[in-house]
């Protein structure tokens, strides 16, 4: 009996220490811009400048490289029900860190601030090496639609979750969002003989620099929090954003894909719901709190809390979603 156990143990413990390699490359990047950051070989004037650049360039040339290049073209049914998932998914995680809010008895202002940031998880720049890590390339193309759906939560459910008021339309039209459109648009008229190679190989170097500058740059910012990280009146917003994100959020996606409603040419949905439960709260959470003049301490405090405890939770949740539910 105890050898069955010992033998179970190591198994698990080798699965997991797979899984940790494979997601460790993304958290080395986000070290090394942390570092940079710490010489100042990325000042702090530049990083908002370089997430702009990041986000209006390289990031849409990675979408419309990976959408292009994909081995099977987006069918209809996918082009507008997976980005509908994408949106539930934030609405999900609103409605849990609410909850989580009112349990912890926060006040209006903090529970803004706290719905907000634990509610979104990191679904672009950290959920997409991740997803190509494990399930390859073919599933990034799929997260790009699923973080569609996302994009739109955030900009309308979201900030009426953060102000109550301050929904501005235009923030729907974003780069990213653009380029989703503008790929699926030039897949359909058969895009890559349409665009001359040079600039297709222009737009695959570009698009090829998007997730390792992005995540240095969210490497940099994480080092920022961390130098303005401060306890206020103890701990419950990080206990609590440790919860919601890290613990609740994760066990409803996880919930799903393994027993919920899913069209049955749409199986993929299952990886990309296993990835993303896995995710921390997002760092450009914070941005959009500052720039709408919310609790951004309350913001920060949620979010690293949420970025370290995802050390030790994101292995143990993609582990479980790739044993009994995606059942590899």
């Amino acid at each position: 009996m105890y050898v069955w156990w010992l033998a179970y143990i190591l198994v698990l413990m080798d699965s997991i220490w797979e899984i940790i390699g494979a997601v460790m490359p993304p958290f080395l990047l986000m070290i090394v811009g942390g570092f940079s950051r710490k010489k100042n070989w990325i000042p702090n004037q530049q990083s908002a400048s370089l997430s702009r650049f990041i986000v209006c360039v390289l990031y849409p040339c990675f979408i419309l490289h990976q959408v292009l290049s994909a081995e099977n073209a987006v069918q209809p049914l996918e082009a507008w029900a997976t980005p509908l998932f994408g949106f539930g998914t934030i609405l999900v995680g609103f409605g849990i860190a609410r909850m989580v809010a009112h349990f912890l008895k926060l006040s209006t202002e903090q529970s803004r601030a706290f719905s907000f940031c634990s509610g979104i998880f990191n679904y672009g720049f950290f959920a997409i090496p991740v997803a190509s890590l494990l399930f390859g390339d073919e599933l990034v193309v799929k997260i790009i639609l699923f973080n569609l759906g996302v994009e739109i939560a955030i900009w309308t459910v979201g900030i009426l979750v953060l102000t109550s008021s301050k929904f501005q339309v235009s923030k729907l039209f974003n780069p990213p969002a653009l380029s989703v459109f503008l790929a699926l648009g030039l897949q359909a008229l058969d895009g890559t003989k349409i665009i001359p190679q040079p600039l297709w190989e222009l737009v695959a170097m570009i698009g090829q620099c998007s997730i390792p500058l992005g995540l240095m740059v969210i490497g940099a910012a994480f080092y920022d929090l961390l130098k303005g990280y401060r306890v206020g009146d103890g701990i419950k917003i990080e206990l609590g954003a440790v919860l919601s994100r890290n613990l609740l959020i994760p066990a409803v996606f996880v919930s799903y894909a393994a027993y919920g409603w899913m069209p049955a040419s749409m199986g993929y949905l299952r990886e990309v719901l296993v990835v993303q439960a896995a995710m921390p709260a997002g760092v450009f959470a914070l941005l959009v709190v500052n720039s709408y003049g919310q609790r951004s301490d309350v913001g920060l405090r949620a979010i690293l809390a949420t970025m370290l405890a995802c050390l030790i939770t994101l292995p143990w949740w993609v582990y479980f979603g790739l044993t009994y539910i995606v059942g590899r």
